[in-house]
């Protein structure tokens, strides 16, 4: 895994750091001297202690080492949260392997070729993600040994138990260092056809971990983070499983997200921090309301939603109704999870928060100049500190270079910094509208938020099209729900009562479906058509009720 372009920034070579605990294999180590046979993880009901993972994780690595696997090899991993996902983890960490954990929803073209750039020779699968894998299983000419998790009933695959029946007293005697790439985790970027492989240092995983753990949250040994974010993204990893390894506090964790069960898992773990993404506070604030709510063990709730004006109010409501301080935070997977993210004791809802100490931020317009607080624009991460964030693309260095420009990370993610220095997040430029200069970018989330809060509208799509003046109108494609036929004058009345005039769709278009590709996205190509009969058109005699 050799590269001339790289993201690497100048600063301090980790000097706070001790040597040992530079790699995530290294930690792991140092941590089962510390606290032994104390548990470490829980997941469905089970413990496992620092000397479980450990042992493990040293089988693992010895036969993965005995059987030709040596450092800079990359190893795919392809299944669902479960205890192994974490064994073979640290494993290849131990031995300077690299471990490319495979979005479980990439399927068909999309999983072929990670697969195939990979160029791995080994990949890993459980009974999830078998039928996915099974459809691509010839194309990949690389892949020779296929390891599965949890009994192959077929027998058509060789049984992951194998590798644990190696040595678990000690790791093979390999120099892993911080600078070493630990993961490439493959994530899609705007305007690309496919998901590119972020190149992460194993440093990166302990300086998120011990920043999250101990400077943002200040957690204990006391302390159990739990999580239901799957292991494929850096966010339960760095955040989670090396935030409470750094501390020497409980992780926990679960196969996926289930609403009903959540508080449950919660008081179950009695887990006093949970990771959340997206639209997961919004999930669980829309169940019907329990008396005992507020009596869960839960402090804080850390992560990112939506990223606009309705999270504050949200935000609060969620933190009176469950005794939970939520704490808003921003990064992407090349930052290494996190670049902002409010504090318990400084923070500003609505917010991402303050820049973290070893991140600068800046807000840039369509040129690169820097703008004015206040005036949105694309965010700007840069690292103050080496191999703290992400190194570079995975057998890509064009856009390495592109991306890293003056060593400042191009995020694609569209924001503005306050007088004080909050960042406020907007959306990706894949989930904006371009109104022109003066208005700015606009996140097309926020207006099919409102749309789908009309009791006729099942979902929508919001999207810009092209005016021909350098600037975007928006349009909007709803599908209402069964049985009834919203208007678009009465869906553009009901988003007047909630947005402001220019976030309002001039273009509306009521379809019995929305046209998806194969992978399941919505084809905005085939609705950005606004010359149709069945499209309406504010400008068109519709008078505003402002």
């Amino acid at each position: 895994m050799t590269s001339n372009a790289t993201c690497r920034t100048e600063g301090p070579e980790m000097a706070g750091t001790p040597d040992e605990v530079r790699t995530l294999g290294g930690l792991l180590e140092h941590q089962t001297a510390e606290y032994g046979d104390e548990t470490f993880f829980r997941t469905r009901g089970e413990a496992y202690s620092y000397r479980d993972l450990d042992g493990r994780a040293n089988a693992i690595a010895n036969e993965l080492y005995a059987n030709g696997v040596t450092a800079g090899d990359v190893v795919c991993l392809y299944m669902y949260n479960r205890p192994e996902y974490l064994y073979t983890l640290f494993a290849l960490a131990k031995i300077g392997a690299v471990a490319a954990p495979i979005d479980t929803r990439f399927t068909d073209e999309t999983l072929a070729h990670v697969l195939t750039e990979t160029d791995a020779d080994i990949v890993i699968l459980d009974g999830d993600t078998e039928a996915a894998y099974e459809t691509v299983r010839n194309e990949v000419a690389t892949i020779s040994t296929e390891l599965f998790v949890g009994g192959d009933p077929d027998g058509t695959y060789r049984d992951f138990d194998l590798l644990l029946e190696g040595e678990e007293s000690s790791a093979p005697d390999v120099d892993v260092r911080g600078t070493d790439p630990c993961s490439v985790i493959y994530v899609q970027r705007y305007q690309r056809p496919h998901p590119q492989g972020v190149v992460l240092p194993h440093y990166s995983y302990i300086n998120t971990g011990t920043v999250s753990g101990g400077e943002l949250l200040g957690l204990t040994q006391d302390d159990c983070l739990f999580t239901t974010l799957p292991f494929y993204s850096s966010y339960p990893i760095q955040m989670g499983v090396a935030g409470a390894l750094s501390i020497g506090a409980e992780f926990a964790f679960e196969k996926q997200f289930e609403s009903d069960r959540f508080w449950e898992l919660i008081r179950q773990y009695d887990a006093t921090v949970f990771l959340y993404l997206g639209r997961m506070l919004s999930v669980l604030y829309n169940q019907a309301e329990r008396p005992d709510d507020d009596d869960n063990p839960a402090a804080y709730a850390v992560g990112h939603g939506f990223g606009f004006g309705s999270d504050e109010t949200m935000i609060a409501n969620f933190e009176r109704r469950f005794d939970v301080t939520v704490l808003e935070a921003y990064g992407i997977t090349p930052t290494a999870t996190l670049a902002t993210t409010n504090r318990p004791d400084d923070r500003r809802l609505g917010s991402v928060g303050k820049p973290l100490p070893h991140a600068d931020i800046k807000i840039v317009d369509e040129d690169d100049w820097e703008v004015p607080a206040g005036e949105t624009g694309e965010i700007l991460v840069r690292s103050t500190e080496l191999n703290a964030m992400f190194d570079r693309f995975y057998e890509d260095d064009d856009l390495t270079v592109e991306v890293c420009r003056d060593r400042w990370i191009h995020t694609n993610d569209v924001g503005y910094l306050d007088e004080d220095g909050y960042l406020y997040f907007v959306a990706s430029k894949r989930n904006t509208i371009h109104l022109g200069r003066v208005a700015g970018r606009i996140s097309s989330l926020e207006i099919e938020s409102v749309l789908e809060s009309h009791p006729e509208v099942r979902e929508s799509v919001v999207f810009g099209v092209a005016t021909g003046t350098g600037e975007e109108a928006i349009k909007a494609v709803v599908v209402p729900v069964a049985g009834t036929s919203p208007s678009p004058i009465e869906l553009s009345e009901h988003c007047e009562k909630q947005l402001t005039y220019h976030k309002l769709p001039r273009f509306i278009e009521v379809r019995s479906e929305l046209p998806r590709s194969a992978s399941g996205k919505v084809r905005k190509d085939r609705v950005r058509d606004v010359s149709g009969a069945s499209v309406w058109d504010r400008e068109s005699g519709y008078d505003l009720n402002r």
